[in-house]
């Protein structure tokens, strides 16, 4: 995770040199850390951001890239009559479109807020797991967090390629009763849904913990454990 402060002073850097500055909020975007994008927990404006499954909540494919004045009057004075023509076969498409108005209405009828509590819930829940022996690093924002297994706490030590960490978490995961990502050498993903209740944060806090349990006890793991 960035340190507060970093992507500001990165925009603000691109602005000085004339540099555009571009966000990617594809993950990020439509609440998922915490406000409606993540840019505005910086107080930043970008020249143009990319959106996408937080669009439609995933029901339905669509993107949406934003413009800033500037940006867009550019690209228009060098279309001519066309203005801005760009986009694809299915841009627009109205089944998609349907769905983001109504994923929309969903959002501002309470979910950035509750979205908000649950996220620092989880992020309080996931830091609570710090001290087990096998985590070296709990990071995130909202409702977006990573747990990162270490084999030394001290040197942060990867748990090593050919033990497959990622098949073994997300199985043992799944056999919980807890959906994450499994990334290599052992870093648990999660995205849970901004509806979650305080119940549903706490259950895949315990989950994560039965996990990480359960993986501790493995011969292999422990083998390969300092400390």
């Amino acid at each position: 995770m960035p340190p507060k402060g970093w992507i500001k002073a990165m925009r603000d850097t691109c602005a000085e040199l004339d540099i555009l500055f571009i966000a990617d909020e594809v993950i990020t975007g439509f609440g998922r850390t915490g406000p409606m994008f993540a840019c505005e927990e910086e107080g930043i404006v970008p020249d143009m951001m990319t959106t996408a499954k937080g669009l439609t909540s995933g029901y339905s494919p669509m993107g949406a890239v934003f413009l800033s004045d500037h940006v867009y009057q550019t690209i228009a004075e060098g279309a001519g009559p066309k203005a801005v023509g760009h986009g694809f076969t299915y841009s627009a498409h109205p089944v998609s479109a349907v769905v983001a108005l109504e994923v929309l209405k969903l959002y501002e009828g309470g979910l950035f807020e509750n979205g908000i509590k649950m996220g620092d819930r989880l992020q309080k829940g996931l830091a609570g797991l710090s001290d087990h022996p096998l985590v070296g690093d709990v990071r995130g924002r909202g409702m977006l967090a990573a747990i990162e297994l270490v084999t030394d706490k001290d040197k942060k030590t990867p748990v090593p390629a050919e033990l497959q960490a990622a098949t073994r978490l997300f199985d043992r995961a799944w056999d919980n009763g807890l959906i994450i990502r499994a990334f290599p050498q052992g870093v648990f993903g999660f995205a849970p849904p901004l509806c979650c209740t305080a119940d549903e944060i706490d259950a895949i806090v315990d989950r994560t913990k039965q996990v990480l349990d359960l993986t501790l006890e493995d011969p292999e793991i422990r083998a390969v454990l300092r400390g």
